[in-house]
């Protein structure tokens, strides 16, 4: 007996089972078939065979689709592959039932290859069985025998006496009409007790507690075994399970594809074409001089790539950036290996020169081992999918797809899910959630969790409450919960893809290859990585806003690379906005480092990462000390000399291999992959080829060794030069922009956040310290985004909480007309538009009234009369709406004394932000005179007392699983640091919140960072 309807967690959140629990469990039970029929989708097709081909058990491979047979009726199948043929029809019918609920006809057209089940629940087949309708159940059986070639009756769910009895019927039908009949329990689980599980995933699907009555749970829908089985059916049926399985037979290799061949404007052979351009851009990269290193490193290059048939390639990425080229979209300078090939730089796919900066074009490519190229390539954000549908449009909709990836159930959202499933509160799920740390690029499991982190396991025992929640979240984690997108990866193929893969469609009329990206190779698809980077777009709008205020275009990959204003930007780290170096860790490095080269920027960004950032003390000791240096061999100075002895590039690791070892720079990637790997049989079969060529220079042997040993340590944890050095070029040219053309690199900066209050504010706070005036919002000058006024930026109506789309437009339109003469005008012309009173008071609060003359609280306190006003002088015609200004005097206005600290509270409430008046100044002045600024005790060490407003807040876990803080805070003067213990953190977390304003006081023990030891919040007057 075989189970032949059998889901998987693959049919999101309507299943716990995972894949090769599924296998297991079939090949535990002796079984010599296993089925997976997930609703609609394939999406776990490859994992289910690779744990099939784990288990040596022979997979059945089909769906669960629900047909439409009239405009209301529907019938369910289990649809089987059986051979090659049917997986192909699969792959079609589930491409179909993402769109839209197929029918009878269309899935008939599909059939090729399949066997088909009806699974009779919930459908027309059940519906005419309990209406005791024989004559519609024959005619239903008939339509179906018509439509199918092989198609068999389910008698289904015979654990139930009253389905039983039903089937009864069925049965007796199906075999007058001569249809065979086949046992099927549909498996949902695959233990009897597990149906907990599964009621609440459907409960986190339905967004309801698992007590909800209306909430739909199957029971007995387990993995039965046969004597249960037996019990249940009539042996014919039974048999019948194992005859079909039989019947079903996939052989590999399936159904591949490959890259589209590249049609070229000369009509030559690919090969001939990529060698042509490449000659081509290597002359005009070199200007005219062709160097025989860079000929002879053309030539290998070139010879690597057409014999590893990548040619199409590298022609589908060129003319894909010649593409956005065409159409003034920026493009990035590479990032990746792919910055290590000539062949791309020539092209123009990356700017690096890899032979002047010594990166590797076996790091990127190796000849020795087969694996397909990855080049990613950086569009604007808001432009990415000009670049999408222009492949689109050259390949064919068939021929291009995104590719699905999955949001799972992580730590932290499992147990945000399965608690709500249980009704507890969302601030006690708050609570237990927040004792997960969120470490980045290091996955927290629950189970870590409660080994690792002290408070977290003290929770989860404290209350059989959580014991139950942990218990339960445990069980679930790690299940699919819903499908995404990947961020960047795009798929092409010469075949249509559908032939190949499964497609799933997405909003927008696109489709997305049901395999992730990991499962796309064996099939021949390749991938490649469109990306959207918002920093590209900052950039952009930089280059045009230069541009437009007549200044030129500036050619941002021919940039001076010794410009003094950028390094001494660099230096200082004032590199907010700047790509790679806003965070707080790796602006303490930069001030370390104070980069003096490209190369000094590159280094910053490769130490900076977990791991290599053990090697910055010996880094900098050796920068700062240079004699101290030791080689532990003269070969390894040359290499070496550019980062100061230590191995921080993985191309280091090959370069001494190639040097030191007498090893080809292939077999050098092979080691450092092996390295990095911990692949200890690979690397000790390269450790004897090293330390061959080693002695058979004349190195001796234990220096030798100890040189690979060196290479191995670092190995672990060396970073991609090639990589560093591209993330290097987008770092220089924004900061280049922010150290040359300030004005334009905020209006760009500051557009780019809008909406976000947060960064907003600290965008503005560095606009302030380095002399760049920012205007209010302003109903006579704004526009949709930041604008340039002389040497000042003028903030867009939009950046006001509640002056959405549906306000700013209509206040700029009506500016447009005409001008407004005055207040009393400007707002009757508002009213007129449906420009709202609450949204008029949200206008006044952020000053953008303020060029009229009259203060905000005169206005606010004044609003009624004057839209009393504006109601009067507007006049409705049939058609138009017009103002008569002689109906009604202007409103005499009652003057009224604004209070500078009222007014900087309704600016930030409005804004999010404080603007034109630091409340901090004006405390100072009024009630802490005698607190130093920041500034002023910036070289202060040992006690300090400061008054100070809380920027952002970190919190933090310590070792013991205690919660502490890092808090960013500021005033007037600058920003820094504040450190705040666990005892202390405890007492004030609920005041510590961004916005708030303190007196702290603590041990300044460095320049940038006080320790607290006493934090008290301000109270504010009215009248302060």
């Amino acid at each position: 007996m075989i189970h032949l309807h059998t889901q998987s967690a693959f049919s999101l959140l309507q299943s716990p089972i995972r894949i090769e629990q599924l296998v297991k469990k079939a090949k535990m039970e002796q079984k010599k078939y296993v089925a997976l029929t997930d609703r609609n989708v394939l999406f776990g097709v490859p994992a289910f065979l690779r744990a099939c081909k784990q288990y040596d058990i022979a997979p059945i491979v089909g769906l669960e689709v629900e047909a439409s047979v009239g405009e209301t009726e529907k019938i369910g199948f289990v649809i089987l592959a059986k051979n090659n043929e049917g997986l192909a029809s699969l792959y079609q019918i589930s491409a179909l039932a993402s769109r839209k609920e197929p029918t009878l006809d269309e899935l008939a057209a599909l059939q090729a290859g399949c066997a088909l089940i009806t699974y009779g629940d919930n459908d027309a087949l059940e519906a005419a069985l309990e209406q005791n309708d024989e004559k519609q159940l024959v005619a239903w059986l008939r339509r179906i025998q018509d439509a199918f070639e092989d198609l068999t009756i389910a008698i289904a769910m015979n654990d139930s006496r009253y389905r039983a009895n039903l089937n009864g019927t069925l049965r007796d039908t199906a075999r007058r009409c001569g249809l065979p009949t086949v046992a099927l329990s549909r498996v949902l689980y695959l233990e009897e007790n597990e149906v907990e599980d599964l009621k609440v995933l459907r409960a986190i699907e339905k967004q309801t507690t698992i007590e909800d009555p209306a909430l739909l749970v199957s029971y007995g829908r387990y993995f039965r075994t046969d004597a249960e089985m037996e019990r249940l059916y009539e042996p014919a049926d039974l048999e019948m399970t194992e005859q079909i399985a039989a019947r079903c037979h996939l052989t590999e290799p399936f159904a591949q594809s490959q890259l589209p061949v590249f049609e070229n404007k000369l009509g030559i052979d690919s090969r001939s074409y990529l060698i042509k351009l490449c000659k081509a851009g290597l002359a005009k990269r070199l200007n005219g001089r062709m160097d025989p290193v860079y000929v002879q490193r053309l030539e290998f290059e070139l010879s690597v790539i057409t014999s590893m048939e990548f040619t199409d390639y590298f022609l589908i990425v060129y003319d894909m950036i010649r593409f956005a080229r065409s159409r003034k979209i920026l493009v990035g300078p590479g990032r990746g290996s792919a910055a290590g090939s000539l062949v791309a730089y020539c092209l123009g796919i990356t700017h690096i020169d890899p032979i002047q900066n010594h990166l590797l074009f076996e790091r990127f490519l190796n000849p020795e081992r087969i694996s397909m190229p990855d080049i990613d390539t950086d569009f604007p954000d808001d432009r990415r999918e000009e670049v999408i549908a222009y492949l689109v449009e050259k390949y064919g909709i068939d021929h291009v797809s995104q590719i699905i990836t999955f949001s799972n159930l992580k730590a932290k959202q499992v147990l945000r899910d399965v608690g709500k499933t249980f009704g507890y509160p969302s601030r006690e799920l708050d609570q237990i959630t927040s004792l997960i740390p969120s470490i980045q690029g290091v996955p927290m499991t629950l189970q870590g969790a409660y080994e690792g982190v002290p408070a977290f396991r003290k929770m989860v025992e404290s209350h059989s409450k959580w014991k139950r929640l942990f218990a339960q979240a445990r069980r679930l984690e790690g299940l699919p919960r819903h499908t995404s997108v990947h961020a960047a990866g795009i798929v092409l193929s010469r075949k249509k893809i559908l032939d190949v893969c499964p497609l799933f469609e997405i909003e927008g009329g696109l489709h997305a290859v049901q395999y992730t990206m990991e499962n796309l190779e064996p099939l021949g698809l390749i991938k490649m990585d469109v990306l959207a980077l918002r920093n590209l777009t900052t950039i952009d709008r930089i280059l045009r806003a230069i541009e437009k205020a007549g200044k030129g275009r500036l050619e941002i990959f021919k940039l001076p690379q010794d410009d003094a204003k950028t390094y001494e930007l660099l230096a200082q780290a004032d590199t907010v906005g700047v790509f790679q170096f806003e965070g707080d860790g790796i602006k303490a490095l930069l001030k370390k480092v104070k980069p003096r080269t490209f190369a000094d920027i590159s280094v910053t960004l490769a130490l900076y990462r977990p791991g290599p950032m053990e090697n910055i003390p010996l880094y900098l000791k050796q920068r700062e000390h240079p004699e101290t240096i030791r080689y532990a061999h003269p070969l390894l100075e040359p290499i070496l000399k550019e980062t100061y002895g230590v191995m921080i590039y993985q191309e280091q690791i090959m370069q001494i291999a190639q040097v030191v070892g007498k090893m080809t720079l292939a077999q050098a990637d092979s080691l450092r992959k092996a390295m990095s790997k911990k692949k200890k049989d690979v690397m000790e079969s390269y450790r004897t080829t090293f330390l061959n060529g080693a002695m058979a220079q004349g190195i001796e042997r234990p220096v030798a060794e100890g040189i690979f040993e060196t290479m191995e340590q670092f190995a672990k944890y060396g970073f991609n030069k090639s990589h560093s050095y591209a993330y290097s070029i987008v770092a220089y040219i924004m900061a280049y922009l922010k150290a040359n053309y300030p004005l334009y690199f905020y209006q760009s900066l500051l557009n780019s956040v809008i909406g976000a209050s947060e960064k907003s504010a600290e965008y503005i706070y560095e606009c302030t310290k380095r002399n760049v005036p920012i205007l209010p919002a302003s109903v006579l000058r704004s526009e949709e985004g930041y604008v340039i006024e002389g040497n000042a930026l003028r903030m867009p109506l939009q950046v006001l909480k509640g002056i959405g789309k549906s306000v700013y437009p209509k206040i700029i339109e009506e500016r447009k007309k005409r001008e407004f003469a005055d207040v009393f005008e400007c707002m009757t012309r508002l009213n007129a538009v449906k420009v709202g009173e609450g949204a008029i008071r949200i206008l006044i609060d952020g000053g953008a009234f303020d060029e009229f003359g009259i203060n905000r609280v005169t206005l606010r306190e004044n609003l009624a009369q004057i839209w009393n006003y504006a109601r009067i002088v507007k006049v409705e015609d049939a058609d138009e709406i017009r103002f008569d200004f002689s109906i009604a005097s202007k409103p005499n206005l009652t003057r009224y004394e604004e209070r500078p600290f009222e007014k900087a509270q309704r600016e930030r409430d409005v804004y999010g932000f404080y603007l034109s008046e630091h409340p901090i100044r004006t405390l100072r002045n009024r009630r802490y005179q005698n607190v130093p600024t920041l500034a002023q005790m910036e070289h202060q060490l040992g006690y300090v007392k400061a008054l100070v407003r809380v920027v952002r807040v970190k919190p933090h876990k310590t070792k013991r699983g205690d919660m502490m803080a890092f808090v960013n805070i500021e005033d007037e003067s600058r920003t820094s640091e504040a450190v705040v213990m666990p005892k202390l953190f405890e007492r004030v977390k609920d005041e510590l919140k961004p916005g708030a304003l303190l007196v702290l006081e603590g041990k300044k023990e460095k320049e940038d960072s006080i320790l607290a030891n006493r934090i008290a919040l301000v109270v504010l007057s009215p009248e302060s």
